[in-house]
C-alpha cells in the first residue's frame, strides 16, 4: 500500500500523468507513427475549420491533475496523436477546474482534474507549412 501511494504521488510530482482517451476513426495511418515533436497543434478559434486536405484518425480526451502544466497535457495530446499516424492535433478545449469542483475536491479529499479535447489528424504537409 505504501509503494502504491509513493508510486502515485511520484508519477503526479514528475510526469503529470496525464492520460489520454482515444477513439480511434481510421488506422490507415498507424503503421507510419509521427514523433511527438513533429506533430503540428491547431489551436481552435471561433469560425476555424478543419484544413480539407487532413482526415481525421481520432478523438482524444486527455485528464490530468491540476499540477499538470498546458504543456505536459499538449505534449501528451501529440504523442499519442503521432502513434496514430496523426501529423496534426487539432485542440478543442482546454479547461481547469472549476470553482466548485475545487472546494468539493477539498472537501472529499480527492484530487481535481484538468482536461482537454482534441482531433488528431492526418493533414497534407502543405497545409502544415502555413500553420
Amino acid at each position: 500500500m505504501i509503494r502504491r501511494i509513493a508510486w502515485v504521488v511520484t508519477c503526479v510530482v514528475l510526469t503529470g500523468c496525464v492520460s489520454v482517451s482515444k477513439s480511434v476513426l481510421t488506422r490507415e495511418y498507424a503503421s507510419q507513427p509521427v514523433p511527438r515533436d513533429n506533430v503540428y497543434v491547431f489551436l481552435k478559434s471561433a469560425g476555424d475549420e478543419i484544413p480539407a486536405s487532413c482526415r481525421r484518425v481520432a478523438i482524444l480526451h486527455a485528464s490530468g491533475p491540476e499540477a499538470a502544466s498546458e504543456g505536459t497535457i499538449v505534449d501528451r495530446l501529440r504523442e499519442e496523436a503521432g502513434k496514430l499516424g496523426a501529423n496534426a492535433v487539432w485542440i478543442q478545449t482546454m479547461e481547469e477546474p472549476g470553482v466548485g469542483e475545487r472546494i468539493a475536491g477539498t472537501l472529499l479529499g480527492i484530487g481535481v482534474d484538468k482536461d482537454s479535447d482534441a482531433i488528431a489528424l492526418h493533414c497534407a504537409l502543405e497545409d502544415l507549412r502555413d500553420v
